[in-house]
Order: C-alpha cells, then structure tokens, then sequence
C-alpha cells in the first residue's frame, strides 16, 4: 500500500481537532515533531478561524465559567467576580485563557492542551475596585494581561503585563469611573463601560488598544447600558438583555442601531471552564464539556477558539532566573509609581 507524501499528511493533521493532534503526537516522533512546530500551530489557527467564519449555520465560539454553584447558565460579565467561584475568567485569545484565582495571581492557560502558566504577581494596592483585561498584541505577536486599580474617586491606575517581557510596566493613569470591570476584547482592543469622573454621568465606552497601549472613547447609542458583548461580529452593548444596540460600523455613532437578539442569534457552541480550587496542571481536564446554545445569554462571553497555542510560548528551555521589574513608561503620574514598586520576582513558573 503507497503511504502519503508528508505534505499531504500535514495538510490533513492541520483539518482536526485539538484533542485529536494531541493523541495524533503519540503516533510518531515525526509526527510530534510537525504538530509541535509553530508554524503548524499558526497554520492550524487560522484553518480553525476559517472553519468558523465559513460556518453560516453557527455563530462564535465562547467560553465561560462553570455556574454550577452560581445558579442558572446566565453569562454576567460584570458578576463573574462572585465570591461563589474560586476561579475567575478574565479573557481569551487565539485558545489561550486568562484566569484569576485571588487579587495578584494570574494563570494563563490552555484549556485543550491542560498547560498552565503562572504569570508574575504585579505589586499593587491589597484593597479596593480592581479593573481586568487580556488580549493578543498582533503587531508584536505578544500576550498582554492589562490590570487597573483605583487611585482615589474616580482615578484608575493601569499597569500591563507582556508575555515575551515577562514584565509589569505601567501604563498610566486614567479620569474614569469603571461601570465594567472585565475589558470586551474586540477588534484588538479591550472595552468596558465607564463615566467621566462621576458614576452618575452618560456612561461611554472606553477601548485600550493592546497596539498602541491607547485609550480612546468610543460613543454610545443614547441608552444607558452597562454591559458589551458581541452580535454577528459586531461590538454590542446591552442592559440585562433587555435591550441591545449593535455597532455596524466600528467608532461611528451613527452606526449604532437597536436590534432583537433573537433575530441575530445563531447557534453558538459554549465551552464551559471547570471551575475548581486545586487544579493539577498536565492532569486533569479543564474544560467540563460543550454546550450548544441558541440564546442571547451568552453574547458577553469572551470568543474562545481551540488552538494548540502554548501559555508557555516565549518561555526558553532552561532560561535562567532574571530580575523582573516595574517599569516606568512616558509621561506616568508619579502616584502610578507608589502602588506599583519595582521588586525582584521570579522567573515563570511551569
């Protein structure tokens, strides 16, 4: 019997699901090898990308906690920081996932491949309203965790954390209150709701582009809504699902139009993220199964795609320890610089 060409293999290795390369690996040590190349793992991204915006039938992907303990499947963006839970989601990414177990630890996970990284801990207030974000930087080809504390009524402080860097470096400092916590990442940038100064003001939307490390203010529809997700690729915003205004046009007020979700929900595949207090990385499952859903519920969840994607991408094997630190970026108040002193860390953790 003739054996396929090795091309051809790849380009058939490349059509299947995560959970299938990674037996797929046991196979051979060449066939390890081709599945554990980067530019497998990039070309075998966008294939899945692909295969999902051709999909016509399905919406997005999206990923969400476990509410087993939290009552109904309701996605809440803005109460998944419920003392009921023991791991928080902070956002997703090209198959990467950020997670918070406590105020300063951060865990990058892939929850396909089980790997964790423990990022750095940053040096920040032990008190008080804490704002989140993560995202991919794709001009640098970087992972940034972005993280706000507040700094007197209506000041926030944010730092960033980088992957490759394995730095803490502050960002600056912003005149907002939050109405959101967790950022929406869309179009490569992050968004929450916020106010100028007073809460009691017409909230607007706040993005950070993880480019640039820029905030900009994106209008809202005359409507007070305090929560943003996503509808038929478009940025969303919404109030209890009572109402939601679609964004056809990104950064144009006019554009803004209201919508019924009903009518521009399709089904939409959740993976659910176990939530548990002692995982063991490299052991047990993270994801707890699949949900197929047709509901609006779920429009603020963060869009999740399965990667072979690794939280330990830019880590070197056998890197030595090296001194991790706060850095001071242009024109930052110096009031940044006293929540957020520079201290020696450790290397990141496996």
């Amino acid at each position: 019997m003739a054996q396929l060409p090795n091309e051809m293999i790849q380009l058939i290795l490349i059509r299947l699901e995560v959970r299938d390369l990674i037996r797929c690996r046991s196979v051979s040590k060449l066939w390890k090898s081709w599945i554990s190349e980067s530019n497998f793992i990039k070309a075998h991204l966008e294939h899945r990308y692909l295969q999902d915006s051709e999909n016509n039938k399905m919406g997005s992907r999206r990923i969400a906690m476990s509410a087993s303990r939290c009552g109904d499947w309701i996605y809440d963006p803005d109460k998944i920081l419920s003392v009921c839970r023991t791991r928080h989601l902070l956002g997703s990414s090209n198959g990467l996932v950020c997670v918070s177990p406590s105020r300063t630890e951060f865990l990058l996970i892939n929850p396909e491949t089980r790997e964790v990284n423990k990022l750095e801990e940053p040096q920040i207030p032990q008190e008080g309203y804490m704002i989140y974000g993560f995202g991919y930087d794709s001009s640098k080809d970087d992972y940034k965790v972005v993280l706000g504390f507040r700094n007197g009524s209506s000041h926030t402080c944010f730092l960033k954390f980088t992957l490759k860097s394995n730095v803490w470096e502050v960002i600056g400092e912003v005149n907002y209150t939050f109405v959101s916590r967790v950022g929406f990442l869309y179009s490569g940038a992050l968004h929450w709701v916020v106010c100028h100064g007073s809460a009691y003001q017409m909230p607007v939307i706040l993005s950070f582009d993880l480019s640039e490390d820029k905030f900009e203010e994106i209008p809202q529809p005359c409507k007070w809504a305090e929560h943003l997700g996503s509808i038929s690729g478009c940025l969303c915003v919404f109030d209890v699902l009572e109402e939601v205004w679609m964004m056809n046009e990104y950064n144009v007020r006019q554009s803004w139009e209201i919508v019924e979700p009903k009518d521009n929900i399709k089904t939409e595949i959740v993976h659910c993220l176990k939530d548990i207090m002692h995982y063991i990385p490299n052991k047990r499952p993270l994801c707890l199964k699949q949900r197929v859903v047709h509901t609006p519920k779920f429009i603020g969840a963060p869009l999740y795609t399965p990667s072979l994607v690794s939280p330990h991408i830019f880590k070197k094997p056998n890197e030595k320890k090296q001194e991790t630190r706060i850095i001071k970026s242009r024109k930052v108040p110096k009031v940044c610089l006293d929540s957020a002193s520079s201290s020696e860390v450790g290397n990141l953790e496996r």
